[in-house]
């Protein structure tokens, strides 16, 4: 008798770990294949914002939303981030966007000004333009940045001479900054230049080119 229950409470406990282990199975291929949705982050201009008729408006997903169609514009782009670009019409505009990666739908309300045919200008850098006897190790450690009259696009870059220093250059919203890494400290008595070419939302492009000078060593 002893012997038939040791059996049957043998039998009893793998019984049960095998239903546990396939709950536990079933979960996780659940979880699996579940579909993985995109969902919209922001806008840039934002919703409620104004935009040119001849600009452009960047829509960003938290992951890859597929494709993407809107309701006016041209759309382009590829990644979490859209590119959405008039023309669009003068006036309220109620961009409805739709992408594939969940179905999703988002309405954005705009004011349509008119077409902006004004290239960025630069409204101060650090250093200022012209700007001589800098420490070049301050230079180095403080970084360069140029602030533009809007929002731009494009990259600069750091001349000696004929030479690319090498500086990274990043833009967010109307500054980009230059940043240098080891091995890429100034010298000194040069003049260094600012070079390089951005656009605004509406295409409208523009030159850039500031100089400073740094100090004789001391």
């Amino acid at each position: 008798m002893k012997l038939f229950f040791r059996t049957l409470a043998i039998v009893m406990t793998a019984l049960l770990a095998v239903y546990i282990v396939g709950c536990g199975g079933d979960n996780g291929d659940d979880n699996g294949d579940q579909e993985v949705i995109a969902a919209f982050s922001s806008a840039d201009p934002a919703d409620g914002g104004s935009v040119a008729a001849n600009g452009s408006i960047k829509v960003t997903f938290d992951k890859n939303p597929g494709e993407v169609m809107a309701s006016a514009g041209t759309v382009s782009g590829a990644g979490s981030s859209r590119t959405i670009t008039g023309p669009f019409d003068v006036g309220p505009l109620a961009l409805e966007i739709t992408w594939t990666n969940g179905d999703g739908s988002q309405t954005l309300n705009y004011t349509v000004t008119e077409a902006d045919e004004t290239a960025p200008e630069v409204a101060s850098s650090d250093p200022e333009n012209g700007a001589e006897n800098l420490d070049p190790a301050d230079v180095f450690e403080d970084g360069i940045m140029v602030t533009f009259t809007e929002s731009v696009t494009g990259s600069l870059a750091l001349m000696d001479g004929d030479t690319d220093v090498g500086w990274t250059s990043s833009t967010e919203g109307d500054t980009i900054t230059l940043v240098g890494n080891a091995g890429q400290e100034l010298s000194n008595e040069t003049e260094y230049m600012v070079v390089g070419t951005v656009e605004d939302a509406s295409g409208n492009s523009a030159d850039v080119e500031i100089s400073f000078t740094t100090k004789a060593k001391e």
